[in-house]
């Protein structure tokens, strides 16, 4: 090699080690956010993508991948504690913009939208007509998780009523009085519910009735009942029932329901189930599940 051409080769050297300190390795992608006065770079099929630029592309950019192993992995490694908690720097953001997706975005395209919400389109049935649907997460749905079937109240029993009222409102033996209302917290197994399933018993009410399970806070309903009764019967009924808080309280202010009876009675109440979004439920009171629900295993013997 002469030594012009080994000047000039090295100068090529050190031109392709600044480019790499400001390229990521990799094909055409999407717009970066630029830093502010960067100037866009016009990229092409096969140019890299220039970070903290805005990058500028005529058309989508396919990863395509022929092997098993994914075809786009995003790391992030930096980790920070938080009050105890150990919180991982994000490795992927989706800027927010509009109030869902373009009618023209193709299948399988994702975005959230300026209130949180993600985004997907699920198909494509013709030009300017898609399915575009939101993903549903703890922000804006919620699920209902099993619980162990468990005892959470019974009057019967002093150490079985965890009551927040209950001067006044039961009788010597424990009932619950004709035309009061009861009080339970529900915080040894649920946190921020949304609802609660369960059974309502009445034993042995002094005459025929009814006793209704109503949200805590809330006026209580007059024209519903969770359960009908007559004289002296053990008689139970199931009921769903949403959760109320109770923003004064010196304790725990969620997960509170109310019983109400217009006969005097004994009340026993058993819970089954949560329905629950960005609230949670404790782990000891849940039902175990399936790591993976997805792939069940199997059939079923009607298939």
């Amino acid at each position: 090699m002469s030594e012009a051409q080994h000047e000039q080769d090295s100068i090529g050297r050190r031109g392709l080690l600044r480019r790499a300190s400001t390229v990521a390795a990799g094909v055409a992608g999407a717009g970066v956010v630029g830093v502010a006065g960067a100037t866009p770079a016009q990229a092409a099929a096969g140019d890299p993508v220039v970070q903290g630029a805005t990058n500028v592309v005529d058309a989508a950019t396919t990863l395509r991948n022929t092997g098993t192993r994914a075809a786009l992995r995003l790391q992030s490694v930096q980790t920070y504690d938080g009050g105890g908690e150990v919180y991982a720097e994000p490795a992927l953001q989706l800027m927010p913009s509009g109030t869902t997706l373009s009618n023209l975005a193709e299948a399988g395209s994702i975005g959230v939208d300026m209130k949180g919400n993600i985004w997907i389109v699920t198909s494509q049935r013709s030009a300017g007509d898609n399915e575009r649907h939101v993903v549903h997460t703890t922000a804006n749905s919620n699920r209902i998780v099993p619980l162990v079937p468990q005892r959470v109240l019974d009057t019967r029993y002093a150490s079985s009523r965890g009551l927040v009222r209950e001067t006044g409102y039961l009788d010597a033996s424990g009932r619950l009085l004709a035309g009061r209302s009861i009080s339970l917290r529900l915080t040894d197994h649920l946190y921020c519910a949304d609802a609660v399933f369960g059974t309502l018993t009445v034993v042995q009410p002094t005459l025929g009735g009814f006793a209704q399970v109503y949200p805590f806070g809330t006026t209580r309903p007059t024209d519903f009942s969770s359960i009908n009764f007559a004289p002296n019967q053990i008689v139970s009924n199931a009921f769903v029932c949403g959760i109320g808080s109770d923003p004064e309280a010196s304790g725990p202010a969620s997960d509170l329901i109310s019983i109400y009876t217009n006969r005097t009675t004994h009340v026993i109440l058993d819970i089954t189930a949560a329905v629950v979004g960005a609230g949670r439920v404790n782990p000891r009171s849940a039902m175990p599940v399936r790591a993976n629900r997805i792939d069940v295993g199997g059939k079923a013997a009607w298939e």
